[in-house]
């Protein structure tokens, strides 16, 4: 039905108003978009059924009345709430995949997506991967996603939070990799078992308290535990780099995103030659070490 006089009609009409009302709700992105424009498009598309869809190819679309109406409630509740819109309507997309989140789970927006989609890293990830350990999968996403676009590596996914590993269980049968992701619960390597992976990968609570407290109101949804970790944000990443070669092959890496703590960790371990691989983005927080490495700086990480 067409709507008359200013009425938005178009849904590229509907995304410009849901643009204007989330830039003057002040509120904060960066769960999936990073801006007002991006989100109003993933909010218009969602109530559309169209999400899968690009957008420059239904820009022209209308909306019925009662999308129109479930738009205008869905804007009115990530306003009041400040909640990411991804636990609103139980979505996240995450490397090229639709997961399903809820608030039981930090909500995926790892840079390893685009390591995953644009080929990872040939030299760590290839023929001879066989075994990869996730550390702190919370929704799952990055071991999934491994699963999907690597058909050949078989996965172990761990994650201390029982209730994050119920939202990874839901996105592996969602995508039914059940045969290839393993779950486990664990407070990191305690109850793993295994000892010789070709890679693992992290991306770990890197979040200091005090910084923890100070985030905007919609990371304070997310389970703190996710997040936080204690003081200074390196003490979950202290002790992964001071266990992870006893979990890895001779040729094993360790990959593990650090965000704005990889300044803090290199200060920290001047001497360890981390090497940064840089994201789409542009932003090189996600930091390589072998095996090898890795024994070599036990004493340092032991000390930390």
């Amino acid at each position: 039905m067409r709507s008359t006089g200013t009425q938005p009609t178009k849904i590229s009409d509907h995304v410009e108003c849901a643009r204007s009302r989330l830039e003057q709700a002040f509120l904060c992105f960066g769960h999936g978009c990073d801006n007002a424009r991006d989100e109003a498009i993933w909010a218009t598309l969602h109530v559309a059924g169209l999400i899968e869809h690009e957008y420059h190819d239904v820009l022209d679309r209308e909306l019925s009345e009662k999308q129109i109406q479930m738009l205008r409630e869905l804007l009115d509740m990530r306003i009041a709430t400040r909640k990411p819109l991804a636990y609103l309507i139980g979505q996240a997309w995450f490397a090229g995949l639709d997961f399903h989140i809820d608030e039981r789970a930090i909500v995926p927006r790892s840079h390893f997506g685009d390591l995953i989609q644009d080929g990872f890293v040939p030299w760590v990830l290839n023929d001879a991967t066989d075994r990869v350990l996730d550390l702190c999968t919370g929704s799952g996403c990055i071991a999934i996603a491994m699963a999907m676009h690597y058909p050949a590596v078989t996965l172990d996914a761990a994650d201390i939070d029982a209730e994050a590993l119920d939202v990874a269980r839901m996105n592996i049968d969602r995508f039914n990799v059940s045969q290839r992701v393993r779950l486990i619960e664990s407070d990191l390597f305690d109850q793993i078992e295994f000892s010789q992976y070709d890679l693992i990968v992290c991306n770990p609570p890197y979040v200091s308290i005090s910084d923890t407290d100070a985030l905007p109101a919609e990371y304070q949804h997310e389970p703190r535990l996710a997040l936080e970790a204690d003081e200074d944000g390196l003490g979950v990443v202290r002790r992964i780099l001071g266990q992870a070669a006893r979990y890895l092959s001779a040729n094993g890496h360790l990959l593990m995103e650090l965000g704005d703590s990889a300044n803090e960790l290199e200060s920290r371990f001047p001497e360890v030659p981390f090497f940064w691989l840089t994201s789409r983005s542009g932003d090189s927080v996600v930091m390589l070490l072998s095996a090898e490495q890795l024994k070599s700086h036990a004493s340092s990480f032991g000390r930390a």
